[in-house]
């Protein structure tokens, strides 16, 4: 099956493009119209089409992939086989292949090489207690995502547990440059090979390129064998350089027991790093100096700085209080200042004020009562009983009415007597 552009697969996945070209397969950007995703579909080579081991292979990647189920493994969809040749259809990690960064930056720096071997490390772990060994770990197969999270892909020479070999007879399987020693002798490859692979990425990292070079791959399988590891510069971390050499022992048993192991040494190498192996960097804010007062504090004028936007930011003062006093100066209600004692609010000053009035009333009216002269008691129920009359209209005083005033004791001249 040739593949292009806009070719269907499974009446559902359409190629978009080309990302990469691998030995037994083309990776490419694709489309599922079914769930409208974007996807990455793996294609079996058009030149390995029909041949029947090569097509049981990758039935076999398909099968140890669905096995996996971790953060820093490339999930796998789906399975299809089309005209004679079979396709994988994967997660699509947005990012770039490790082998990318090393050929831009050969040399990492310590903190941001340590988390993405940490997440390496827990992935392949996943992948050996589900009894699956990688057996072809290498830059090009380690894929950074976006914030810095790690994906592990291309299990197509992978060995799972219980599984056929389908490698004849010291046939060799895996890159040669990331190579185990018992691998390159043709023994079976067990996890604590993909942690020496892994332990090749690590120094190719620190040091800027491979430990065992040679002119073919047999000569670099043979070095991984008989030769010893090169010392690492001294400007690595002696803790790290040691690790990196314990990794690469020729003794399987010498290598830390597993990649869970092997991930929590790394993590403490590194602060503040979380259990997911993602760095946390923890920066102290610098704020971006005020040009426009620089300029007047140093003796010169506005003009000689570029003018300050809109509007410009006010320089601290030195007595100004900072931190949690500066919150409390701000926080604090509108009200009057009393002294040391802080702030008196509107509506409590307005309470205290009223009680002092009311106060004044009650003094003032006792006063007044104390000093007027004393009533007399007789006359007041003489005047109430004359006025007004029970015989009158409306209160008003009648003939009847003034003849009995006129006759009473409480006349004027009475009164006046």
């Amino acid at each position: 099956m040739k593949t292009a552009a806009g070719l269907l697969l499974g009446e559902r996945y359409r190629l978009v493009r080309q990302i990469a070209v691998g030995g037994m397969g083309e990776v490419w950007e694709g489309y599922d119209d079914a769930l409208a995703r974007p996807v990455a579909v793996k294609v079996l080579r058009s030149e390995f089409a029909g041949d029947r081991g090569f097509l049981e292979r990758f039935r076999t990647e398909a099968r140890n992939s669905a096995s996996l189920s971790h953060p820093n493994i490339a999930q796998l969809f789906d399975y299809g086989e089309q005209e004679g040749s079979g396709f994988l259809v994967m997660e699509l990690v947005v990012g770039e292949p490790l082998s990318d960064l090393l050929e831009r930056e050969p040399v990492l720096p310590t903190r941001r090489l340590l988390p993405i071997l940490a997440q390496t490390a827990r992935a392949l772990h996943a992948a050996h207690l589900a009894g699956v060994v990688h057996r072809d770990v290498k830059p090009g197969n380690i894929l950074l995502g976006r914030g810095g999270r790690v994906k592990i892909t291309d299990f197509g020479v992978s060995l799972a547990r219980n599984q056929v070999n389908m490698t004849a007879t010291g046939m060799v399987m895996g890159t040669a440059q990331y190579l185990s020693p018992e691998q390159a002798v043709g023994k079976p490859a067990t996890p604590l090979s993909d942690l020496y692979s892994l332990g090749i990425i690590a120094y190719e990292a620190l040091v800027g390129h491979r430990p065992f070079t040679g002119p073919t791959a047999v000569d670099i399988a043979v070095a991984h064998v008989n030769n010893p590891v090169p010392p690492l510069p001294s400007n690595v971390d002696k803790q790290l350089a040691a690790l990196v050499i314990r990794l690469l022992s020729k003794e399987p048993t010498a290598r830390p027991a597993s990649g869970e192991e092997l991930a929590q040494l790394l993590d403490k190498m590194v602060p503040r790093t979380p259990p997911s192996g993602i760095p946390v960097l923890v920066s102290k804010y610098q704020r971006t100096p005020d040009t426009f007062a620089t300029a007047v504090a140093s003796g010169g004028t506005p003009s000689e700085a570029p003018p300050p936007s809109y509007p410009p930011r006010r320089t601290r003062r030195a007595d100004e209080p900072t931190g949690r006093a500066a919150a409390r100066r701000a926080s604090t209600t509108t009200g009057v200042r009393l002294g040391r004692t802080g702030r008196l609010s509107w509506p409590l000053l307005a309470l205290v004020l009223l009680l002092i009035g009311l106060l004044g009333a009650a003094l003032a009216s006792q006063l007044i009562k104390a000093d007027g002269p004393p009533v007399d008691q007789t006359r007041l129920a003489a005047a109430v009983d004359h006025y007004p009359r029970g015989d009158t209209l409306d209160g008003m005083i009648t003939e009847n009415g003034s003849a009995a005033l006129a006759a009473g004791p409480a006349s004027t001249e009475a009164k006046d007597a």
